[in-house]
């Protein structure tokens, strides 16, 4: 090859994730909520009834004098202050999100380490089988 002649390297194509791993993440993002949203009405009344709950996230929300001066903020207040428990509710949802996102995430891992393809492929080099001294002065 010349000293001006120019060459082509081919262009690498990105790394794309499967479809499939997409569809799941999309599926999970609807899937846990919901998941959440039904342990919660399940569990708040077997929490209440073991009387360890503060008597502050119990009964129904109450909003200051001044939010019933706008109809908007009138409307919410009204939405949001005919549900009972709402304060635990709340709290109970979101602990339950983080809970099921996180065995949901270590059984995705898992799943990806045992099914997945191979750590190392064949253009790799192996692991350094030299063993490093402790350094003494």
């Amino acid at each position: 090859m010349g000293k001006y002649q120019r060459y082509s390297i081919a262009p690498r194509l990105p790394h794309e994730l499967k479809p499939i791993w997409r569809g799941i993440g999309c599926i999970l993002i609807v899937v846990v909520p919901l998941m959440a949203y039904g342990l919660t009405a399940l569990l708040t009344q077997p929490i209440i009834a073991t009387g360890l709950v503060p008597y502050q996230l119990l009964g129904y929300v109450q909003f200051p004098v001044w939010v019933f001066k706008y109809k908007i903020s009138q409307t919410f207040a009204a939405f949001f202050g005919s549900f009972n428990h709402l304060w635990l509710s709340i709290i109970i949802f979101f602990v339950l999100v983080i809970i099921l996102a996180g065995i949901i995430s270590l059984t995705y891992t898992w799943l990806y380490q045992n099914i997945g393809p191979a750590r190392y492929t064949p253009v790799d080099a192996p692991p350094s089988k030299h063993k490093a001294k402790r350094y003494t002065r």
